[in-house]
């Protein structure tokens, strides 16, 4: 049965294992206490194991920000894509208090792709996960928070009149 260690769409290493035809992996799973070989495994650097961990918890554990730090802020982006990230770098630029909130990784379709050659300033091209990761450096430079893995369920307006 496959054997998945981390969501794929993540900058995180991902690998896939069959625990059926591998003895390490079993090992690997019974030493974390797992009754089932069809669930999600994490074992950390600091050897901490987490079995099922849901994904905040487990973004959480890799130092991923989860929760805000300001009650408001000037400009909120919901998605990560190309176009939100630039516009998190923008607006940050500019001085706005600037929150980005991504459902899964950073880069949207562009972050998965493999070779992106006709992006603006880089004439040879770069791999989609490559232009994500300048774009996230970016960003928090210039003082994007930037929330992972979260999702909106309501935006508000509030009149600054």
């Amino acid at each position: 049965m496959p054997y998945e260690i981390f969501w794929p769409a993540s900058r995180f290493l991902t690998i896939d294992f069959d625990s059926e035809s591998n003895s390490e992996v079993e090992q690997l799973i019974s030493c974390a206490g797992a009754k089932d070989n069809s669930l999600l495994l994490v074992v950390l650097s600091s050897g901490e194991k987490l079995v099922e961990p849901n994904t905040t918890k487990l973004a959480q554990q890799l130092g991923m920000q989860t929760e805000a730090t300001n009650p408001f802020y000037y400009l909120g982006i919901v998605g990560r894509g190309s176009a939100g990230q630039a516009a998190a770098v923008y607006g940050a630029s500019e001085g706005l208090r600037t929150l980005m909130i991504e459902r899964e990784a950073p880069g949207g379709q562009a972050g998965t792709s493999s070779r992106i050659e006709n992006y603006l300033v880089f004439p040879v091209g770069l791999s989609g996960r490559d232009l994500a990761r300048r774009a996230v450096t970016q960003a928090k430079r210039f003082g994007v928070e930037i929330l992972a893995p979260q999702e909106a369920i309501a935006i508000w307006q509030i009149d600054s009149r």
